[in-house]
């Protein structure tokens, strides 16, 4: 985890295998191809949270963050320690097919599906209701997430169209 201590306005990159939690008022952005990015945002206590997992499932216990359900288990414990998990907004983004699955053991899975369909599970797991998504298709996405509003801004690589994602 990277301990962000920000002033307002203040844009911070969150690289794979990474999360952020906080309660300033920042702007994270990602770029996402077959990996997954959730974002937890809490309205009341103006928190939030957000995880950019690679892989679906843990090949080894080095790195636990880059690992899909670790991953989301990390930062919905730091939203409950935060107090924000009674009004708490999930979203879910990315999972491109952009590399195959067999390297995981499934063939007919890509890896951007497999660490969607884990996300799910995870979040179904934790009671998490998924309020908004975009994932999966061929391309990959760049996401700006605002930890203040918990809006997503997000656009898909290779155009210029750019989807807003309300905080609620």
């Amino acid at each position: 985890m990277r301990n962000v201590n920000a002033t307002r306005g203040v844009n911070v990159y969150l690289k794979p295998g990474e999360v952020i939690i906080s309660r300033q008022p920042i702007q994270i952005s990602t770029i996402l191809g077959s990996c997954v990015a959730i974002t937890m945002h809490s309205p009341a206590k103006g928190s939030g949270a957000i995880c950019h997992a690679i892989f679906p499932q843990i090949a080894n216990q080095d790195n636990r963050l880059h690992y899909v359900d670790p991953a989301i288990r990390y930062i919905y414990s730091k939203m409950i320690d935060y107090g924000g998990i009674a009004d708490m907004v999930v979203k879910l983004f990315g999972g491109a097919r952009v590399l195959a699955g067999s390297d995981y053991g499934d063939s007919r899975r890509s890896i951007g599906e497999m660490n969607v369909l884990q996300a799910r599970e995870t979040l179904q797991q934790l009671g998490l209701a998924i309020a908004k998504e975009d994932v999966g298709g061929g391309r990959g996405r760049k996401l700006l997430f605002s930890i203040k509003t918990g809006e997503v801004l997000l656009r898909r690589l290779g155009t210029t169209g750019i989807d807003f994602c309300p905080g609620e």
